[in-house]
Formats: structure tokens, C-alpha cells, sequence
């Protein structure tokens, strides 16, 4: 599965580990449909590392998982789907970094998230 994001600078086609990171993915997907992302700015890029996203305040301190947004503060957070096979080797790599927030890598081999995100 795919989504595509649109951006000021251009389109991103983001191709999702549905299988593997079922949580995760639905996490992002559910709010993907109620337009949770639209307006948002990258709040944090670091040329040649990555550029993150997914925090409607625009600090890199807010955002919210979809099950925060449907079940309140007791499933703010959800465990990670971390899996070794999945890795940061790609530029265009995408991660969640926690509730809203994802990143992409901006260049390959950028194994210090491995195990991380």
C-alpha cells in the first residue's frame, strides 16, 4: 500500500510496510483520512540526515496518535514495530518518530535509527 503526500516542493510516494507494521501503519493511515497532516510544516530538516513531519503545532513538540485522538490519554503512545529486516539504508526511507510525527532519510545509510524507529 501507498500514500501519496503533497508538498509546496513536490510529491511524495510513500510506500507502506502494511504487514509488518500493522499498528504503526494504521496509525499513519487513519490520519492520512481525517486530514491530520494538511497544513503541516517540516519542523525539522538537517541536510544530508532527514526531514521530519506530523506535528500540526509546527514545534516538533506536539502531535498526536490516532489512538490518543479516539480512545483519550491512557493510548497516547503504542509500542514501537521495530524490525531488524526493515532499515534505514535508503535515502527516502520513512519512520514514525512517535504519535504524528514521521521522517524521511535524506540519504542512504543512515543506520544510527536502526532499531530506533
Amino acid at each position: 500500500m501507498s500514500v501519496l503526500i503533497v508538498t509546496s516542493v513536490g510529491d511524495i510516494d510513500v510506500d507502506l510496510h502494511t504487514e509488518e507494521c500493522p499498528i504503526t501503519t494504521k496509525n499513519f493511515l487513519k490520519l492520512c483520512k481525517i486530514k491530520y497532516y494538511n497544513g503541516c510544516l517540516f519542523h525539522k530538516v538537517e541536510r544530508d540526515f532527514l526531514a521530519q513531519t506530523g506535528d500540526p503545532t509546527g514545534t516538533g513538540t506536539g502531535g498526536h496518535s490516532v489512538y490518543k485522538i479516539l480512545h483519550g490519554d491512557q493510548d497516547r503512545f503504542f509500542d514501537d514495530e521495530i524490525r531488524p529486516d526493515l532499515r534505514h539504508s535508503n535515502a527516502g526511507t520513512v519512520a514514525m518518530a512517535g504519535g504524528s510525527q514521521f521522517y524521511f532519510t535524506l540519504r542512504d545509510g543512515v543506520d544510527g535509527l536502526d532499531g530506533k524507529h
